[in-house]
């Protein structure tokens, strides 16, 4: 598995539309966190924080985005809110072993992400599984990049091969914005050549 990592070439529309993607992650991340540190509080309701946040998840769809004052989320890709309650899951998970601290609301400070995928493969029939590379997005050599749910988007540096993944990540740094991947790929052992003697 190897990590590619671009810089993204954007203009002022898409500037403002990768920081609301990012301002909708956090949105949706600190509504799962306040909603399962209160959920605590309810006595006998023996459930894992796995099972209280898909519980929450399903609150979050059928009933807080049909609500007139969160229409604004329509206009981003359903993979933005499934990835941040993933995202919440993994920080519980985390802090459950011992290997992290409790996690804590998002802010602007901490840097602005979200992570968009490919969700559907061909399925030749009920039960078998995706025919390959379906589930992936091709990413073809050059200086564009098609990002899952939302569009074509220009790098600043090429991609110099044809390569596909299924999740992007998309990250601001100062004031710029990246978009990384990864990619499933061995390493190609060296050559060695014979010396020829003289």
């Amino acid at each position: 598995m190897y990590a590619l990592k671009r810089e993204l070439k954007l203009n002022n529309r898409e500037t403002s539309l990768m920081r609301g993607g990012a301002g909708y992650r956090r949105f949706v991340y600190n509504f799962g966190l306040e909603l399962l540190t209160a959920s605590w509080g309810f006595e006998n309701i023996p459930a894992s924080d796995s099972k209280r946040i898909d519980a929450i998840k399903k609150i979050f769809t059928q009933v807080v985005m049909k609500r007139s004052e969160y229409a604004w989320m329509k206009k981003y890709t359903s993979t933005v809110y499934q990835s941040a309650f993933q995202d919440l899951k993994n920080a519980f998970n985390r802090w459950r072993k011992g290997s992290a601290e409790f996690p804590k609301k998002q802010t602007k400070k901490q840097g602005d992400s979200f992570t968009v995928y490919k969700t559907s493969g061909v399925y030749p029939a009920k039960g078998k599984p995706a025919l390959p590379f379906t589930n992936r997005v091709v990413i073809e050599a050059g200086k564009k990049i098609k990002l899952p749910g939302l569009k074509t988007f220009r790098l600043k540096e090429k991609i110099d091969f044809t390569c596909s993944s299924q999740t992007f990540t998309v990250s601001r740094t100062a004031d710029k914005w990246f978009v990384s991947f990864v990619l499933s790929a061995l390493k190609i052992p060296p050559l060695y050549h014979p010396i020829a003697k003289v």
